[in-house]
């Protein structure tokens, strides 16, 4: 075959393709799994005023333990799977999985059997005189169904590891819509009071878990349905990549204590129903400040376990783009309209201050929300947790504590603590970076990449740019001291492969990602396409057209095929 003349574009357009189509379902599921608690409180201040509402906010604490508990064995579960996954070692995530899936479950129904008999209890210490009522008939029913949203946590997040955005939004969007009719229809309709929110949050989270779990398991995915035991190792290194967002859970529900503790104690009246509407908003906001990272987390830990820093440090330039950009679009529309915000919720209060306020911290808010998703992704849990202390409890105590005798300007500790933890980020970053020779603010190894051991590239699905890339890659080989069977090998698997790729499964976008790795005396090929599932290993059929495969299935000392991320990745061993 003549080869063409042909020119090597990095792989930074394949992830921004990969990252851009998983953006929008993600936001939509994680606004699904936040908007239940603002239109509750919505509807519920409009039909129980200020003291509903605020019950609603102080029952809130008991809604994010929950969610600590879901998001600790969901999250650190989901990377240690990414991980395996980027490691070749599918069934290690598979297993990963089920235990996850178990220990969930387990302990989870302990703590909310716990919680359900002690509900007089909890609501006499987060409740005031005049909600402790309304509070105490909240926290039973939420906890009588508090195990659907512990559960909900592990599909959501496999979900994205499997590429089923679109279903992970559907299962949220259906929770959203239901919450709001069941909403509307308890309260308005029947009379139910407050009960009646409670159950309807508890219906649509139950009907969404059952979904997500439906979708997870159609289909021929990774994560099929089954249970095992954790090993202490397991359970530990799950505590240990699941604490940033547990830790955020957590210390977002004592940072609700504390600044209402802070606010009740100024003798201001109307500060306390403020901070109510300004939380909601920023409960929000939540669908930019996690769904943006979330969208690259899978991705950044699959490339993680496949030490491609590139790669990484790409994916995390996407979501900083894009984070800043849907940050600056929200906060705009919040400074805008302040009045009207706090008015949707049935409250007289001015709360224009503190709106405004809220929206001058969003851009740095979720930077730096990028950044501890980021850092828990490629191992630097330490530096994640500290992110993660210092924005969702630390910083935020401290300035309010600070700006306390500005009065009514207190909400001056929005804006001040993403600050601070942003200055926290590029300071001990820096020093981390150093001490451990990583990239500076990455907190990734690419000395792969600086030594010149890996390439990564995007290739057009054509023969022309294939054919290039299978004379291209050469060059590689020859710095790399690959023998001459090696580098025939690499060029052949680069071709035949690409080639038949193409023509079966037919890449939606039209390229490939492609890298190539020096490794521990490994040569390793991976090719990543967008196309329908398809293996061309399993897919031989004895005919012409897998002939070049099965010579390359001969040369090869091992062959893997996974799908992840919703796009087929075959890796050849040389």
């Amino acid at each position: 075959m003549l080869c063409c003349a042909w020119t090597m574009t990095e792989n930074r357009n394949f992830i921004a393709r990969l990252y851009y189509r998983a953006l929008f379902p993600n936001i939509i599921a994680v606004l699904g799994g936040t908007v239940n608690v603002f239109f509750d409180s919505v509807f519920i201040g409009r039909k129980l005023g200020d003291t509903g509402l605020e019950s609603v906010n102080q029952c809130l604490p008991v809604y994010l333990l929950l969610c600590t508990i879901g998001s600790l064995y969901a999250s650190g579960a989901s990377f240690l799977s990414s991980h395996a996954i980027g490691a070749d070692d599918s069934a290690e995530g598979k297993r990963i999985f089920q235990g996850a899936l178990l220990d969930s479950l387990l302990v989870g129904g302990v703590f909310c059997l716990l919680g359900f008999a002690f509900s007089g209890n909890i609501a006499n210490m987060l409740a005031t005189e005049r909600s402790c009522g309304y509070v105490y008939l909240y926290l039973r029913i939420t906890f009588l169904g508090g195990i659907t949203k512990i559960l909900l946590y592990i599909p959501y997040f496999y979900l994205r590891l499997e590429g089923k955005h679109k279903q992970a939004m559907t299962a949220m969007l259906t929770m959203t819509w239901l919450n709001i009719a069941l909403d509307y229809l308890f309260l308005f309709v029947f009379d139910f009071g407050i009960k009646g929110a409670a159950w309807a949050s508890v219906i649509a989270t139950t009907v969404a878990t059952v979904m997500s779990f439906a979708f997870l398991w159609a289909g021929k995915g990774s994560f099929q349905p089954g249970l095992k035991f954790l090993r202490i190792s397991d359970r530990t290194a799950i505590f240990r990549y699941g604490s940033p967002m547990a830790l955020n859970n957590l210390l977002s529900s004592v940072r609700i204590l504390v600044v209402n503790l802070i606010l009740g104690s100024m003798g201001i009246v109307g500060l306390v129903p403020i901070f109510a509407i300004v939380n909601n908003l920023n409960e929000f906001s939540i669908c930019i400040q996690n769904g943006v990272p979330q969208t690259g987390a899978a991705m950044t830990g699959i490339f993680y376990g496949e030490k491609d820093a590139r790669s990484v440090r790409r994916t995390v330039n996407t979501e900083l783009f894009a984070g800043a950009a849907l940050s600056l679009v929200f906060a705009a529309f919040l400074a805008l309209f302040p009045a009207k915000l706090g008015a949707l919720f049935g409250s007289g209060a001015d709360c224009a201050f503190a709106v405004r306020c809220l929206a001058a911290s969003l851009v740095f808010a979720t930077v730096n929300s990028v950044m501890s998703y980021t850092y828990n992704a490629v191992g630097q849990v330490a530096a994640a947790n500290a992110v993660t202390v210092c924005r969702s409890f630390a910083a935020v105590a401290f300035f309010a504590l600070v700006f306390r005798g500005l009065g009514e300007r207190i909400w001056l500790f929005y804006p001040c603590s993403e600050l601070f933890t942003f200055a926290l980020i590029a300071t001990g970053g820096f020093y981390i970076a150093r001490r451990k020779r990583l990239m500076p603010f990455y907190l990734i190894d690419d000395s792969l990449e600086r030594s010149g051991s890996s390439v990564s590239f995007t290739v057009e699905c054509s023969d022309e740019k294939i054919c290039g890339a299978s004379e291209k890659i050469r060059s590689f080989c020859e710095q790399n001291d690959f023998t001459k069977k090696e580098t025939m090998v690499i060029s052949l698997a680069l071709e035949e492969l690409m080639t038949i790729i193409t023509q079966k499964s037919r890449p939606s976008d039209g390229f490939m990602d492609v890298r190539v790795l020096a490794w521990e005396n490994k040569r390793i090929i991976r090719i990543r396409s967008a196309g329908r599932r398809y293996n061309p290993i399993e897919a031989q059929d004895g005919s012409l057209d897998y002939m070049g495969v099965k010579m390359i299935c001969g040369l090869a000392s091992r062959t893997e095929y996974l799908s992840a991320l919703g796009v087929n990745t075959l890796i050849i061993y040389i």
